[in-house]
């Protein structure tokens, strides 16, 4: 592409308009999921699932300009700004909207914005919240006999940015036949049902409203054009979601599943930690019937520095998943081959850590009976001390390879035991402050914690805005999640017997099985 006959430089990277899909993080089409597997900056909107960033090499920056009305990170101009100097930094860039980038999402300007500066640019179309939506709850937005048409309106005025005015010609809407379906429109709904009224629409004309539509959280009200603005109000209806005018908004096409036998049927689960480890979480208690929630705050970090040599180490220990992937990506970043790890033996603190190695065609020497860092710590010693070789001489060094915040069981353990090691901290984990904000505000039944960093942080955020929560039962990974989550609530928590996602869907399960745990604040038929 070239503006004003110049041709782009070699130099200069790209930029993906990039549709999100909208709510369910299954929408998410293949060429999308490929741009962002493979991009170095992600710029991403308010209304784009968080669960979709968890496709980012770890390396990726990823950078929020969320907007929603009456209040914006960025102004527009801000952000095509924005586009251009990560392009011409030489990045592949990622711009990521929710739905499709060309509905209502101002992708248009962006590309144009793009051509005009020089800047190599593409468009990946995505699902669009006017028809994935109502399609959710059931409701066709064409149907035979019933609407051979649709349009699509937002509720803001398009020749600005959110105002106390729909912008919208009334007139002609209502005399529209077919399906007419407004996004964004929630904040004028009263507005909206006046003006189609006082335009002559029918006051019982069928109308829908789809609040989070395709997610867990999905709520459908139905009700009259007159009065479907009280219905909406009466139920707590509010942003993101699409309205439905319209004969097909009195369909409902959903299947009713029988999932009342599921054993979470019905239970709500909020996972916190990292984006990877809540949709492992949430996708394991979703199978059971619950509805998960995404509460992950916590962000991956790699280390800038390059990985260490291994020519003394007789051992490499993992004590995360998050630590191996950022290991396997760090050793591919810096064409490092795998056969020079031939002769090493891996310790892994638990299944899960052991199945991303898998993953590489690396399978572990030693794993622990109980997954914690005590444990691999203690059993580690003593298989080396088993060895019954020098344990100074070269290539016996015991190399940790974890996070900066890893626990110290495993050095003083190692210490005791007179075990030479050394220590590379693979990444750090920090909270992102916007996303825990978010979080607090939610009480589902049960919260999940992976690790006591992220039970600490997650209460510490409450204890910054001033509230608690003993309303949800918390289920924690591994003793020493559980003394730290003890800290800050009245009630014991959970304590999942293994680290793996199986076993936190056994533990919440068994919960609910026994009365909450009969009180003793264990999974009891997870006992050793």
């Amino acid at each position: 592409m070239r503006s004003k006959g110049e041709r782009v430089r070699l130099s200069e990277g790209k930029v993906y308009l990039t549709g999100g899909g909208c709510g369910d993080e299954g929408l998410l089409t293949l060429k999308a999921w490929e741009a962002l597997k493979s991009c170095d900056a992600v710029v991403y909107d308010s209304l784009v699932s968080d669960e979709l960033l968890r496709w980012t090499r770890p390396d990726c920056e990823k950078i929020f300009v969320g907007k929603r009305c009456g209040v914006h990170s960025r102004t527009q101009l801000e952000i095509n700004a924005l586009l251009i100097k990560k392009a011409r930094e030489g990045k592949t860039v990622v711009r990521l909207k929710g739905g499709d980038p060309y509905v209502f999402g101002r992708g248009g300007e962006e590309f144009l914005a793009m051509r005009e500066a020089g800047i190599c640019c593409e468009e990946i179309p995505g699902v669009t919240s006017a028809v994935a939506a109502p399609a959710a709850a059931g409701i066709p937005v064409t149907y035979r006999g019933l609407s051979d048409s649709v349009t699509v309106v937002t509720g803001t005025s398009a020749d600005r940015d959110a105002t106390d005015e729909a912008g919208l010609d009334y007139r002609t809407l209502a005399q529209l036949g077919g399906t007419l379906v407004i996004l964004m429109g929630m904040q004028h709904l009263a507005q909206i049902v006046v003006g189609l009224l006082g335009a002559g629409k029918d006051a019982n004309t069928p109308c829908a409203i789809v609040m989070e539509g395709t997610t867990g959280r999905q709520r459908v009200v139905r009700a009259a054009l007159f009065e479907i603005t009280a219905r909406a109000a009466e139920q707590g209806f509010t942003s993101p979601a699409v309205i439905v005018v319209g004969a097909v908004a009195k369909l409902d096409l959903t299947g009713k599943r029988k999932d009342g036998d599921l054993p979470l049927s019905g239970i709500t689960v909020g996972v916190t930690g990292t984006a990877h480890f809540a949709d492992r979480v949430s996708l394991a208690v979703r199978k059971l019937g619950a509805k998960p929630f995404d509460m992950s705050f916590m962000e991956i970090r790699p280390a800038d520095e390059a990985l260490p040599g291994f020519e003394d180490c007789g051992w490499l220990v993992f004590t995360s998943p998050n630590g191996v992937r950022v290991f396997l990506n760090k050793m591919k970043e810096e064409r490092r081959d795998l056969r020079t790890l031939y002769g090493k033996k891996t310790a892994v603190i638990g299944p899960g850590t052991a199945e991303a190695l898998h993953e590489a065609g690396i399978y572990e020497d030693y794993i622990p009976r109980s997954y914690d860092a005590a444990h691999l710590a203690k059993g580690l010693s003593q298989v080396i001390a088993g060895e019954g070789e020098e344990r100074n001489a070269v290539g016996n060094l015991v190399m940790l390879l974890r996070a900066k915040q890893g626990s110290d069981a495993l050095p003083l353990t190692l210490k005791e035991h007179g075990i030479p090691y050394k220590e590379y901290a693979l990444y750090e984990l920090f909270v992102r402050e916007e996303k825990r904000d978010v979080v607090s505000a939610k009480a589902p039944d049960y919260i999940v914690f992976g690790s006591a960093m992220g039970a600490r942080a997650y209460f510490e955020g409450l204890e910054k805005k001033g509230i608690g929560n003993e309303k949800s039962r918390y289920v924690c990974i591994g003793e020493r999640c559980a003394k730290e989550a003890q800290k800050y609530i009245s009630k014991p928590p959970l304590i999942a017997k293994e680290s793996g996602v199986d076993a936190i869907a056994a533990c919440l399960c068994a919960d609910l099985a026994c009365n909450y745990g009969g009180g003793n604040g264990r999974c009891t038929d997870l006992e050793d």
